[in-house]
């Protein structure tokens, strides 16, 4: 059963657009569910691990959105990050239908050889209960020129050879988020899995990685419940956790 995500509050600018939901949530413990936060310009946003995500104002969609998924063990919190990936993918295949776009390990989405999107999840465990999410999506939306720091950026205008109207591009997110999402609450997460896997950039397939300075070839054999990825080099399997390797793409 979908999940319906209808509170948007909308800022002309903000930092972050992650900073500022956590910010509501201090002011107001009980922010509904399904609260979405969309800027503008969101003039210093993050990405993992302390990287930055630059964003052209009123050219992109930055939005941050509340969940409190209390129905899903902390240990599992991994399936949400997939439910968000697939549904910034569908979002972007209902605007550009003869496209593929791939979810890139563990936290962007691909067209062809150029970052799309990106998410920052954020989460509060209190005890054994899931508290909240506060997931950070970053979609490249009508921006057709980046710092040249980016190494590899496209958008959806660069895509399909025209612009998009963001807030359309919202409303379509928060339907695909609130249908993936409820079907995760109604614990079809083998169903999520699998679509996931469809959609995971270089499954099945070898690529080359690097590990601190050494870089090696390995095949994509999936992802385990805790976000880990599985490879398999040399006949031999192993997991590596979020910026223990990176891709040489």
């Amino acid at each position: 059963m979908p999940v319906s995500i209808k509170h948007p509050i909308f800022r002309e600018e903000t930092d972050s657009t992650n900073r500022e939901m956590w910010r509501m949530i201090e002011l107001s413990p009980d922010l509904p569910e399904g609260t979405i936060l969309w800027t503008n310009n969101q003039f210093a946003g993050r990405g993992m691990a302390g990287t930055s995500w630059h964003s052209e104002a009123g050219k992109n969609l930055t939005c941050s959105l509340l969940l409190r998924p209390n129905f899903l063990e902390p240990g599992k919190q991994f399936t949400l990050n997939k439910c968000i990936a697939l549904s910034i993918c569908e979002t972007l295949k209902h605007f550009a239908p003869n496209h593929n776009f791939w979810i890139k390990w563990p936290n962007d989405i691909y067209f062809e050889t150029g970052k799309i999107a990106g998410t920052l999840i954020e989460n509060r465990i209190q005890g054994k209960t899931y508290d909240i999410c506060v997931a950070g999506i970053g979609i490249n939306i009508n921006q057709l020129i980046f710092p040249k720091e980016i190494p590899n950026p496209v958008s959806l205008a660069s895509v399909t050879g025209k612009e998009h109207e963001i807030k359309k591009c919202l409303e379509v997110l928060t339907d695909r988020i609130g249908y993936f999402y409820g079907r995760l609450s109604m614990g079809h997460n083998q169903s999520i899995d699998s679509l996931y896997l469809k959609h995971l950039l270089g499954y099945g397939k070898t690529l080359n990685f690097r590990k601190g300075n050494k870089n090696f070839s390995a095949s994509i054999a999936g992802v385990n419940e805790h976000g880990k990825l599985i490879l398999i080099h040399n006949n031999t399997i192993a997991e590596f956790g979020m910026k223990e390797i990176e891709f040489v793409l």
